[in-house]
């Protein structure tokens, strides 16, 4: 008989073997003829034969196996990888010689016979709320979730396809990505299955435990690992981004154990002998918390293992399996770790980008790629798994612990342009028109934005930040700082009404360009904006109000008033109070004002600030719904003012845009004008609802997103064009009854019709503010056109149906 052996099936990777080898073990490979990736050098591990593994068991790999077996009488037998532990449990099965091997691993396989197993178990922290879903149900009762919920495939394994569902949007986001992505990675496959788990979220630390098993069911455990996580970088999934150890519990005896015990009753759950385990668990503020087992070692432990511990895994597992005594790990470890950063998003792989700094970190040892250049490369959440490795060793684990959290602040695969004259602008929230125009591919943009209104293009055309909400800036601040770190922002902007006050918040505390958060603040804030009139010949008589008492009294002693919430847009929460009686029938929630009421024909002034430097460019004819809601039904651009009147309009926003500060960007002001008296009604930071952004691009040739970035920026646009003289938009109002294909296709037959948008699920409904409106026409005329003839078409009763102008 010849020296000790073992026979290895399927794969093995280059620091996986060299254990072994030292040991004088002979390694009998059985390679997979199939191409794989990440395979062991053949120069220091030859293969002795090879097989097609996809055929499963067959009397081909049995009788291979037997004489293998019969010629150099190994002792054990050792799989690496996931795709390998059901074969090699039957192939042990099958031979009466090899039967005390690899017992009931197939138990590891299935994600919700783990589950079951586990809560059998009495220890408690194998207890995990799990259950088995289909993404059709979760998406009929999205309501009754328990949120959040970590939804994952129920048979795969490196984190694929796993991901926190926060709320409705997550699951919808999740439905039309990842989803489609999975089915299309198990399409062909045998065992893999788009089989979903539901299960409860666990916050904490990720750490897993590897463990032999002796065909007695004696479990050894070896050194915790710890984990750096994609959460825990800010990237919005579970994939491995850095093992390390010695872990951060080691100190903590009595965690330590625990974490231990939790790993040993975790392999007696799944009544596993003759193998070994790779245990993964989360540590939560209430204890250890099991994630799953796998039959097989865990990703890089056993290199990672070896080269802080001094304890080779490989030949652990040899001995445990050959029933012999196992070696001791160093007492006095190194902290070494292996970060293995994802791609963003799917690209080809062109080699390591910022080598020179990643070789300057603290620690660095070594890089290497399993990925050639031209390949395929992506984020886990698109089923890719690690291709690239970059190796610490430091003093200690604190330390080791930095270098590898630097690496995520670094580009490493060349996603951000890096051309001196590319700019690269930060854009928070809003719609497609904030990155949509002809020039925009000279920028570089990172939108900040929410699953619910990702649209396609800006998925392609933007790198993306999601956040449940935009306006809650912690929740995505620091991954904004760590980007800049990354790639620095020229400029940060927002044209949404939620992103306002944190594109200003960030650009105060990036140190880059921004507009004036005061500016932004006054304009968001109705009682701010009152006080910043007073002294003015445009002051109101104004009271913050919290009550209907208060504002009877303030009825009483001014007359006629509107209430409407501090924070407020859209025409929600608007009351007109012409009584004091009419206080009555008011519902107050929230902070609210209430304001003297200002009469006359409402406009809107629409205006860009560059640099501080205001320029009016249109005023907007406004219609309303009237008393008590004052919903807008209709827009002109420019309306038809003479030269006295527009005069005296822009003289006052341009004063009260410079009072306010405002400094970049496109700011909306809505007036009233009675006679020679002027108003203001309010003031926003950002172009005007309603497609007025439109309607001032078609007809003045400024894009105010392009012209406001480009001038952030410091860059120039070309000269722009107008494509029409005049334009106006319509807001109608549809009985539940009407067919919205006919009212569509008569709308566009009235002259001048360029667009007509619908809101079927909302006919026939009462309409007390703008989401509430059925739909719209756009219409425009060109400078060929009568101007009568334009006029008489956007008067038509079709479209006045919800009163005359107020």
């Amino acid at each position: 008989m010849s020296a000790a052996a073992c026979l290895i099936i399927g794969n093995i990777r280059d620091g996986e073997y060299e254990g072994l080898i030292a040991e004088g073990i002979t390694p009998l490979l059985i390679a997979d003829s199939r191409k794989t990736s990440k395979i062991a050098d053949a120069k220091q591990i030859s293969p002795v034969a090879l097989y097609d593994f996809s055929r499963g068991l067959t009397p081909d790999l049995i009788q291979l196996t037997q004489q293998l077996l019969d010629e150099h009488g190994f002792t054990s037998v050792l799989n690496f990888r996931e795709g390998y532990v059901a074969i090699t449990g039957r192939l042990c099965a099958a031979l009466p010689a090899l039967a005390h091997l690899h017992r009931n691993v197939e138990n590891t396989l299935d994600k919700v016979l783990q589950r079951q197993c586990f809560e059998q178990s009495r220890n408690l922290d194998l207890h995990v709320v799990s259950r088995q879903v289909r993404i059709d149900d979760l998406l009929a009762r999205p309501g009754e979730l328990p949120y959040p919920f970590i939804l994952k495939p129920a048979n795969l394994y490196s984190s694929l396809f796993v991901r926190c569902i926060d709320d409705q949007q997550d699951l919808l986001d999740y439905a039309r990505h990842e989803w489609p992505a999975l089915q299309r990675y198990v399409a062909g496959k045998s065992r893999e299955t788009d089989q979903l788990l539901l299960e409860e979220f666990l916050q904490g630390s990720n750490h897993s435990i590897d463990c032999t098993i002796a065909a007695d069911g004696t479990i050894s455990s070896f050194p915790i690992v710890d984990v750096i996580a994609g959460v825990d970088i800010d990237r919005g999934d579970f994939h491995h981004f850095a093992r390390y150890t010695p872990s951060l519990l080691e100190p903590d005896a009595a965690l330590k154990e625990r974490c231990h015990r939790l790993a040993h009753d975790a392999v007696k759950a799944l009544a596993l002998k003759g193998t070994f385990a790779h245990v993964e668990f989360i540590l939560t503020p209430r204890g250890p918390r099991v994630l799953e087992v796998g039959a097989r070692p865990g990703g890089s432990r056993i290199h990672v293992i070896r080269q802080a511990w001094g304890l080779a895994l490989d030949v652990c597992y040899h001995r445990a399996l050959s029933a012999e005594p196992l070696p001791s790990a160093s007492e006095a470890p190194d902290a070494f770790g292996i970060a293995t950063p994802f791609a963003r998003t799917d690209r080809l792989y062109d080699g390591l980008h910022g080598a020179d700094r990643i070789c300057r970190l603290p620690g660095f040892q070594r890089w290497y790629a399993y990925v050639t250049p031209g390949e395929a490369i992506g984020p886990v959440s698109n089923g890719f798994q690690n291709y690239l490795y970059i190796e610490f060793r430091q003093p200690d684990t604190a330390r080791l612990r930095q270098s590898l959290l630097a690496v995520s602040d670094i580009d490493v695969y060349g996603e951000q342009p890096t051309a001196a004259n590319t700019k690269h602008i930060l854009l928070i929230g809003g719609r497609d028109s904030g990155l949509d125009w002809d020039t925009a591919r000279q920028f570089r943009f990172t939108l900040v934005q929410q699953p619910g209104e990702l649209s396609d293009y800006q998925r392609e055309r933007a790198t993306l930040l999601l956040t449940p909400d935009i306006a809650d800036l912690p929740a995505y601040s620091t991954m904004v700082e760590r980007l800049h770190r990354q790639s620095p922002f020229d400029a940060v902007v927002s044209f949404s009404e939620l992103g306002l006050l944190p594109a200003s918040r960030l650009g105060e505390r990036l140190g880059i360009v921004h507009n004036n958060l005061r500016s932004v603040e006054v304009s968001r804030d109705k009682l701010l904006f009152r006080q910043l009139l007073k002294g003015s010949r445009y002051e109101l008589p104004t009271a913050a109000i919290n009550h209907g008492a208060e504002a009877r009294a303030f009825v009483l002693r001014h007359g006629p008033a509107i209430v409407k919430p501090v924070n407020g847009s859209g025409s929600q929460g608007v009351y007109a109070i012409d009584r004091p009686e009419d206080v009555e029938h008011l519902s107050l929630e929230g902070n609210n004002l209430i304001e003297a009421f200002a009469s006359g024909d409402e406009y809107s002034v629409e205006s860009l600030s560059l640099d501080g430097q205001h320029r009016i460019l249109g005023i907007t004819r406004k219609y309303t719904s009237g008393a008590p809601g004052y919903v807008e039904t209709g827009h002109d651009f420019p309306a038809g003012l003479d030269e006295k009147t527009a005069a005296q309009i822009e003289e006052a926003v341009l004063w009260l845009l410079g009072r306010m500060g405002n400094r970049w960007g496109p700011a909306h002001t809505e007036i009233k004008l009675d006679g020679s008296r002027l108003q203001f009604i309010e003031t926003q930071t950002r172009f005007g609802g309603d497609q007025i952004w439109e309607m001032v691009w078609k007809t003045t040739g400024v894009h105010l997103a392009a012209s406001t970035i480009a001038a952030m920026a410091g860059t120039s646009l070309p000269t722009p064009e107008k494509t029409y003289a005049k334009m106006a938009i319509r807001y109608i109002e549809a009985a539940p009854t009407a067919d919205p294909q006919q009212l569509q296709a008569r709308l566009l037959q009235h002259p001048f019709a360029l667009r007509v948008n619908l809101n079927p699920d909302k006919f026939g409904q009462s309409i007390s503010r703008s989401a509430d409106r059925h739909g719209y026409t756009l219409l425009g005329c060109s400078d060929a056109d009568d101007p009568a003839d334009f006029n008489a078409a956007i008067t038509h009763p079709e479209f006045t149906t919800q009163g005359p102008a107020q």
